[in-house]
């Protein structure tokens, strides 16, 4: 698309499950899945190892997950298991994937160029974010962020 500033989100199969809105950060030092995402994948509490990460926001306020979760995250033709925490939050995304994983499939994130590139066994591989997406998920958050800043004032 022309001129924009969107972040990076696609669909990537998780534990056999296709989920969409993943937004790829890569200030992320931790992968998150969100715990409504997590049930709806049909996976239980009972999964869940302990989790010793309280995960800091942008506004600096804790969040402590519910625990941790390893899963196998499919690009393309590349398999990567993938430590989640797993969060009870509202978010526009259902998960958040950092740069840990990046590293891991050997990758290059490019949000300008909307694009995530990586090596496989057949050479370069480049898999296109998903713009509509990325512009659904930042309307959402916008939206909520300013329901929120309404209730606040007087």
């Amino acid at each position: 698309m022309e001129d924009h500033n969107d972040p990076l989100v696609f669909t990537f199969p998780i534990a056999g499950y296709n989920v969409k809105k993943i937004l790829i950060d890569g200030g992320s030092s931790v992968n998150v899945l969100f715990y409504d995402t997590f049930k709806r994948m049909e996976l239980n509490d009972e999964q869940l190892m302990s989790s010793y990460y309280t995960i800091y926001g942008f506004n600096g306020g804790p969040t402590k997950p519910l625990g941790d979760i390893m899963l196998e995250v499919k690009a393309g033709p590349m398999k990567v298991r993938t430590r989640f925490n797993v969060v009870d939050a509202t978010s526009p995304y259902n998960s958040i994937i950092g740069r840990r994983w990046v590293h891991k499939l050997k990758g290059l994130a490019a949000t300008y160029h909307q694009y995530l590139r990586f090596l496989t066994p057949e050479g370069v591989m480049e898999i296109k974010g998903d713009q509509v997406i990325a512009r659904e998920c930042q309307a959402l958050q916008t939206n909520s962020t300013m329901n929120k800043m309404s209730r606040g004032s007087p």
